[in-house]
This record gives structure tokens, C-alpha cells and sequence, in this order.
């Protein structure tokens, strides 16, 4: 079959930049690529003709060879009997590995990866806020022990497949070109496993559990992800194990609301308190506390303990604690109480003001 011009092959004029060239050579050999036709042999066809097109003439000695010569110009192009994995190799050469497998790829790879495994941890706010060293068992996939991970019963091991002669893919021939396809008998592992491992019935892989120690770093926040290299799913045939992903989850307290690093809590005190002004012991993360209130403290003035918070988790800051004040009014008064009030609503002229919003309504979104 008589060659095409190579210029007709990536559709492009014979002036043609190089930047051009390859934009046109990408868009095509994406198309025809083997890791998208799979068993396409028309496809595998065109690729070849597209990758031996621009080999030459992305070159600008072998271009100006065939711009001369034609298809008779000495040492240019891949040269028949080159299969489909060579060109597929060039291509990645140029533009990386944007199938995240491949022909060329699929013989090199040897056994499987492990797999991330995720762990969530519920730890409470103050573990959050002073760090710990935590304790947890992890259910995890790995090499069983009497297979030692090969998946073969005792006393065999997993056999060179002999159909793809342990490559992991087969090549099926038309003419001059050879396309690469994953083997069905393997199916792609390159080797088979003539009587499987009993324990694990084949798989190489059993569940164990696995006690670790997870390291809390103070300030840690909810949804924080800490990574464990190594210790997910355990690898096959010398592939690496995953990773450990452990979800952070910080259980709800029943005084404090975190926001970002400031603690937020609701301190209750008495209408004569609030009026007059005291002092008060206030709860924090750390113990306790006192703050004084200023007389006329008014329902939901805010008191700052500055570095009660939490802290950074670079260590270099500490939040403070927003104390919210909540005035308590008496629901039941004794006779002499009741009398007390109605002296001090004289005093005030029986004036009174009311209020659209509470403390708790203010402070709702908190704890929503």
C-alpha cells in the first residue's frame, strides 16, 4: 500500500509551524490512541501513519529531507516492523501519560498497589485543644500468612503465564502492525495461580486488626485529615501499601462552641449580679476562671478571657474565650421578694422596657 503524504496524514499545510504541527498531531493521536481503540485495528493503523508523520517532520533535518525526497529520503521515520507499543511510547515521550495506563505502561507495571483506607476519629474538644496520643484499631487488608501474599496454596507458587509468557498483554498481528491488548488469561498480572491459597481463596490479602497510635497535634480541627504513609491496604507482588487516612471528628461539648480559635460559652448570673456587679467563676477548656462584672452588666455582654482559647496549630497564637452573659429572671418570688420588686419599680417610676431579642437567640447560630 502506497504511503500517504505525511502532510495529508496530520492535515496540515506544507508551511505549517511547529507549533501548529503538534497541536494538530495531539488532537488526532488522541483519537486514535491504542488506550482508546482498544482491539481497533483500523485505529492502531492510523495511529502509526499519524506518529510516523510527525516523528519526521517535527524534526527539521528529517523535514527538509522529505520536503526534498519524499517517502525515499534515507533515515527517516520509525521504519516498517516498529509496533504499535513503540509509538505509543514516543507519544507519551511528548505529552506525558494522559491515560493513566497504556500499552507501553501495561508490561512494566508489575503487582497491585494497596489501597487508602480511611479511619474516622471522634476525639473531644479538649483532646482538640490540648493534643493526646490516641490508641486506635484499624481492620486491615493484608499479606495473608500462609501465602505470603502470592495467593498460591502451600507448597506451589503463581506460575509464568504462558499465553502472554508473563508480559501481562498479548499482541495480535495484522500485516506490519502489532496492537497490544491486555491478556485474557492473566489479565494482565502476567502470571497465573494454577491452585489458589485456601485462608485467603486466591486474593493474597487477609483482614487483620492492626492497633496504632495516632498522634493529636493541639488545635486540631474538625474534618482535619492526618496522613499515615504505609499503613493502608498492604501491596502485592513488591507494590507499595497505602496509606492510613485518619478523619478527624470532634465530638460537640456540652459548654464550649468553637469558632476557628476562640471558645464561646454562656455564663448565667443573677438580676442583682448584673445590676450591682460581682465576680464570677467562669468555666474554661483549662478549669476555671474568674472575670468581674462591671455593674449594669446588660443580657448578652460579652467578657473576653484572653489565651483560653485554642491554639494555632503552628503554635504560635492562642485564641480567647467569649463569655456571654445571660441575666436569670426569677420565675417564682417569695411575698417579701415580690414586696422588694414593687419597692425598686417605685423607685424606677414602673417603667418598663422590653426586649425583641434573647441571649439565646443571639447566640443560636452557635449552636445550631
Amino acid at each position: 500500500m502506497e504511503k500517504r503524504d505525511y502532510y495529508e496524514v496530520l492535515g496540515v499545510p506544507r508551511d505549517v509551524t511547529s507549533d501548529v504541527l503538534k497541536k494538530s498531531y495531539r488532537k488526532l493521536a488522541m483519537k486514535y490512541h491504542p488506550d482508546q481503540n482498544p482491539d481497533d485495528a483500523k485505529a492502531a493503523e492510523n495511529f502509526k501513519e499519524l506518529t510516523e508523520a510527525y516523528q519526521v517532520l517535527s524534526d527539521a533535518n528529517k523535514r527538509a529531507r522529505y520536503d526534498r525526497f519524499g517517502h525515499d529520503a534515507p533515515d527517516i521515520g520509525f521504519g516498517g516492523g516498529v509496533d504499535i507499543s513503540s509509538m505509543a511510547d514516543f507519544f507519551d515521550s511528548i505529552f506525558g501519560s494522559v491515560f493513566g495506563g497504556g500499552v507501553s505502561r501495561q508490561r512494566r507495571r508489575r503487582g497491585r498497589p494497596g489501597r487508602d483506607l480511611q479511619y474516622d476519629l471522634e476525639i473531644t474538644l479538649e483532646d482538640a485543644v490540648n493534643g493526646a496520643d490516641v490508641k486506635i484499631t484499624v481492620p486491615r487488608p493484608v499479606r495473608c500468612k500462609t501465602c505470603n501474599g502470592s495467593g498460591a496454596a502451600a507448597g506451589t507458587a503463581p506460575e509464568r503465564c504462558s499465553q502472554c509468557d508473563g508480559a501481562g498483554n498479548v499482541r495480535l498481528q495484522q500485516g506490519i502492525f502489532a496492537v497490544a491488548t491486555t491478556c485474557p488469561v492473566c489479565k494482565g498480572a502476567g502470571e497465573v495461580i494454577r491452585e489458589q491459597c485456601s485462608d485467603c481463596s486466591g486474593k493474597g490479602l487477609e483482614i487483620a486488626e492492626e492497633e496504632f497510635e495516632v498522634s493529636i497535634p493541639p488545635g486540631v480541627d474538625d474534618g482535619a485529615v492526618k496522613v499515615m504513609q504505609g499503613l493502608g491496604e498492604h501491596g502485592r507482588g513488591g507494590a507499595p501499601d497505602g496509606d492510613l487516612h485518619i478523619m478527624i471528628r470532634v465530638l460537640k461539648h456540652e459548654q464550649f462552641v468553637r469558632r476557628h480559635q476562640d471558645l464561646h460559652s454562656v455564663v448565667q448570673v443573677s438580676y442583682p449580679q448584673a445590676v450591682l456587679g460581682a465576680d464570677v467563676k467562669v468555666p474554661t477548656i483549662d478549669g476555671t476562671a474568674q472575670i468581674h462584672l462591671r455593674p449594669g452588666t446588660d443580657n448578652g455582654q460579652v467578657y473576653r478571657l484572653r489565651g483560653k482559647g485554642v491554639p494555632s496549630l503552628r503554635g504560635r497564637s492562642r485564641g480567647d474565650q467569649m463569655v456571654h452573659i445571660e441575666v436569670i429572671i426569677p420565675k417564682k418570688l417569695t411575698p417579701r421578694q415580690e414586696e422588694l420588686i414593687n419597692e425598686l419599680g417605685s423607685e424606677f417610676g414602673n417603667k418598663i422596657e422590653t426586649r425583641s431579642t434573647s441571649l439565646l437567640d443571639k447566640l443560636k447560630h452557635f449552636f445550631d
